[in-house]
């Protein structure tokens, strides 16, 4: 029994002592904290980060295990309160745009956890995303677009639903703002990376082996954009553990936000 635990110990030290390593096999790995906008463009300009399709390939093995998990009846907290969030909307079988939908695995979520689905779209600035979304699943609408330019008319979704992308936005301002118009009825974002002591920071670092920008937002900071965005609050979830305190000195959470439109 003693020596399972051993060498899990040793293999887990090994890899994270070892960059390539760690890098290669953990999720999310080597935060560290950007000066601010202009690092955070510079760095996400100089990496092809959730654009390449190594990235789209790795996010999309993490997310099979998840799907298979949830269908045999126990979803993970995040997948369970995404379909939470829309189904407390009433609104039957919404018409619902995902904002960085990926590889488009919410769509199979929706499907499975809310009795009477959606009537989905999903988008994502990564071509490559979009191309594994449209092979993946053939029925669903997807398309390669920005979230800070929507290409949809005002009110057009009666729900925006922004999957657990906005912490990649380096302009989340516009994409809060873009959410707001676009959506007739309410907006969620989902799986979002909040301090409640601490102000918004930009950080770099590894998701699925490519380098990335990320940002963990100052709650109150974002509570006052979305009020500006003319969004109102109407409820909140926790989320899964995400804590970013050995690079910040900060510790953070996860929640999810169901805003109304005014």
């Amino acid at each position: 029994m003693k020596l399972p635990r051993i060498v899990r110990k040793v293999a887990k030290a090994v890899i994270q002592s070892t960059p390539i390593l760690r890098r290669q096999i953990l999720f999310s790995t080597d935060y560290r904290v950007l000066g601010g906008v202009d690092e955070a463009q510079t760095a996400a300009a100089s990496s092809d980060g959730w654009l390449a399709g190594r990235t789209v390939a790795r996010q999309q093995r993490a997310y099979d295990s998840l799907i298979a998990t949830m269908k045999r009846g126990e979803p993970r907290l995040d997948l369970r309160v995404a379909a939470e969030a829309v189904a407390a909307t009433a609104i039957p079988h919404p018409r619902l745009l995902e904002v960085g939908c990926g590889s488009g695995y919410y769509s199979e979520v929706f499907a499975t956890l809310l009795p009477g689905g959606v009537d989905y779209t999903g988008i994502d600035y990564s071509g490559a995303m979009i191309e594994r979304a449209r092979l993946r699943y053939p029925l669903m609408t997807f398309e390669v677009a920005d979230a800070t330019r929507l290409p949809y008319a005002d009110r057009a979704f009666e729900i925006v639903f922004n999957g657990v992308s906005l912490m990649h936005i380096i302009d989340y301002q516009a994409a809060i703002r873009e959410a707001a118009r676009v959506a007739a009825r309410y907006c969620i974002f989902h799986t979002v990376p909040v301090f409640h002591d601490h102000q918004t920071t930009f950080l770099s670092k590894y998701a699925y082996g490519a380098p990335v920008v990320e940002v963990v937002f100052g709650k109150q900071e974002l509570m006052e954009m979305c009020r500006g965005a003319g969004l109102r609050l109407e409820r909140e979830w926790p989320g899964i553990p995400y804590n970013v305190h050995e690079a910040t000195g900060h510790h953070s959470t996860t929640e999810t936000y169901l805003f109304a439109i005014l």
